[in-house]
């Protein structure tokens, strides 16, 4: 199967690959787009932050509200957390994600601006524009590095250079993208296809491989500070890690696994979690083989393992006007935590 494939930098160049089976992405180390300090103004001529100040003290980090569109920090300590107030109004952006290790959001408003915010600033600055407001953002495990893309379209951004110097790149590709990962060297993981899903593992140097062929997306991840990834196949229902191509699996059905849809990694590299869509429980895998999985169950249907601030730390679902969840994955038993709603007029 032939396909075309394009790479472009600021819109100025163009590479186009042919013959070549599955997915094959050619990214370009070093040359990008940066667009450092331009504050994008909102629809009534105002910045879209407010003047809103972070809190000192315990904190678990910022944390994307989808029910308001909104950015809050997270006070506090796993187990004793507040929810804070709005750090901009509601709808003045569409989309957005925190990286706990470098202090620093990725959003995207509502005319497809992606701008950045680095704490302690709660000003953000444009990056690029024309961004599809839907997108999903993922960082990098230690937040160098971000992907943005929207599912099933075929067009990824690589944000590197952050937080302070934002370059980007956009790569164009000929299958639809089911789900995305950048590893903190910059190497980009794509799955891609329908009935099938191909891995393809995209170097910042330049040089691609396909790492899996799955039944279905269960979700992936890289590991802090390393080239080795976790994929879980949501059909199979395997979760498996990636060491220079080979994989080996970790987990199956019989430890749990039932339609994983996520996979997150602690930061030290201990301790892998999944989340299954079919019955919300949640597998922590130990990394290092010291134990077999552990099941946790919540209260809650998980959306997404989102890493708050810590070693092993994840937002299962987001607060609100109702609860969100959490869990502590590097306790000695997993702990699944409440985080108390938004308090009124906030």
């Amino acid at each position: 199967m032939a396909f075309a494939l394009i790479l472009r930098s600021n819109g100025h160049s163009s590479a186009h690959l042919a013959g070549v089976t599955s997915l094959a992405i050619l990214l370009v180390s070093g040359c990008g787009t940066g667009v450092p300090n331009s504050a994008t103004k909102g629809q009534t001529g105002t910045s879209s932050a407010t003047t809103t100040t972070v809190s000192t003290g315990a904190q678990l980090g910022l944390i994307w509200n989808p029910g308001d569109s909104t950015l809050r920090t997270l006070a506090g300590v796993p187990g004793s957390t507040q929810l804070g107030a709005a750090l901009f109004p509601a709808g003045a952006y569409v989309s957005g994600a925190f990286s706990s290790p470098t202090q620093t959001a990725l959003l995207i408003d509502p005319k497809g601006n992606l701008q950045v915010m680095a704490l302690p600033s709660t000003q953000p600055s444009t990056v690029t524009q024309n961004v599809a407001p839907a997108s999903l953002i993922a960082f990098s495990p230690r937040g160098g590095y971000a992907v943005v893309f929207a599912p099933g379209s075929t067009s990824i951004l690589v944000v590197g250079g952050l937080p302070q110097a934002p370059v980007v790149n956009t790569v164009t590709a000929a299958s639809a993208v089911q789900g995305a990962a950048i590893s903190d060297a910059g190497t980009l993981l794509l799955a891609t296809g329908k009935t099938s899903v191909t891995v393809t593992a995209i170097t910042a140097a330049g040089s691609n491989s396909t790492f899996a062929t799955l039944g279905g997306f269960g979700g992936m991840s890289f590991m802090a500070g390393s080239e080795d990834s976790l994929i879980a196949d949501s059909t199979a229902n395997t979760l498996a890690r990636y060491h220079n191509g080979t994989g080996s699996v970790l987990a199956t059905h019989a430890s749990g696994l039932n339609q994983p849809f996520a996979v997150a990694a602690s930061q030290d590299g201990h301790w892998a979690v999944t989340v299954d869509k079919a019955d919300g429980v949640l597998l922590r895998i130990d990394l290092t083989g010291a134990a077999t999985p552990a099941q946790s169950t919540c209260a809650c249907s998980p959306t997404q393992l989102a890493a708050l601030n810590g070693n092993a730390v994840f937002e299962l679902v987001a607060p609100g006007t109702a609860p969100g969840w959490m869990i502590e994955a590097d306790s000695p038993t997993a702990r699944v935590l409440f985080i108390p709603p938004a308090r009124g007029g906030q």
